[in-house]
């Protein structure tokens, strides 16, 4: 008796283990299913969701270069814009000077670009200076690699007509046939809009003056002549500007880069930036030196029309 009540507690015990294991069981099974059925994790954002980490930064930086090109584009702008007190010129007058201030100069070159052209811009980026080169149309046209090296290196390109021709023996046809193809020339080497011109030979007058600014150019002359054109001697090239009674703190400074045989405006060159120098001088473009202050200003009648502009050609002088 006392054996069989054992034997149906053991029995018991059996069972009850038995069930127990099995109500784990049960249990463990609904918790995989509450699982396998749990709703979705929230997605991660969209714009990170299929972008790695390189891929973000690729795309900040293209977004930085971007920005870095843009703010190049204005800077650049602004080195070709002449500012707001150009509108102080009179609209029949030109420019012979720009204001006496921070020690500011302008160095400019006439009728290249030419062969001498690439001599000179390296001696303007050895002595970190810039300058304004006044091209012909005709020799730009032929050589725009050297309009986008001007540009390249900061300096500014302007308008001098296609032949040299002076302005006052031409009508508005005429100008617009020297300038307009000059200009065009110039906008398609360097990607910008020549916004002044120098009058060949420094012929002028109201209405060749109210015609430049109705075309969106102001008339630059110089009030330091180095005559280079027509001297054999470098020495006296650069004691032309360096002893000009108008060298200063303004003085837009006329030189030649085309034409003949440039070699003297070469070698005068160098001594020149020095003078400049040691005199407290530093040459800017003319845009910037526009924008200093109000500029020096030169009316019709001040220069009587060259005697020799009829017959002149680009290579002769």
């Amino acid at each position: 008796m006392a054996a069989s009540a054992s034997a149906r507690r053991a029995q018991v015990r059996r069972r009850r283990v038995a069930l127990l294991i099995g109500a784990i069981g049960a249990l463990l099974v609904l918790a995989a299913a509450a699982w396998a059925l749990r709703p979705d994790a929230p997605a991660a954002p969209s714009s990170y969701a299929s972008q790695s980490a390189v891929d973000r930064a690729a795309q900040e930086a293209a977004a930085n270069a971007a920005e870095a090109a843009k703010a190049a584009d204005e800077i650049e702008k602004r080195t070709w814009s002449i500012g707001p007190y150009a509108e102080q010129v009179p609209k029949e007058d030109g420019v012979a000077a720009g204001a006496p201030v921070k020690g500011l100069v302008a160095l400019t070159f006439d009728d290249g670009p030419g062969r001498y052209t690439y001599d000179v811009l390296a001696l303007l980026k050895r002595h970190r200076m810039k300058a304004t080169f006044f091209v012909l149309g005709s020799k730009a046209e032929q050589d725009p690699q050297a309009l986008r090296q001007m540009v390249d290196q900061g300096h500014v390109v302007a308008a001098h007509s296609w032949t040299h021709a002076s302005m006052v023996t031409l009508d508005a046809k005429g100008l617009r046939e020297e300038f307009d193809r000059t200009n065009a020339v110039i906008r398609e080497a360097t990607g910008r809009i020549a916004a002044i011109q120098r009058p060949p030979f420094g012929d002028f007058d109201g209405r060749t003056n109210r015609w430049s600014r109705a075309n969106g150019m102001l008339p630059i002359l110089w009030n330091v002549d180095s005559n280079d054109w027509q001297l054999d001697d470098p020495r006296t090239v650069a004691d032309n500007v360096l002893n000009a009674p108008n060298l200063g703190p303004g003085a837009i400074i006329l030189l030649h880069d085309g034409g003949d045989d440039r070699s003297m405006t070469v070698n005068a060159l160098p001594a020149i930036m020095d003078g400049l120098r040691k005199r407290g001088l530093r040459s800017v473009t003319i845009p910037e030196l526009l924008r200093q202050g109000p500029p020096e200003t030169i009316g019709p009648g001040t220069f009587a029309p060259s005697t020799f502009a009829e017959g002149y050609t680009a290579d002769a002088g």
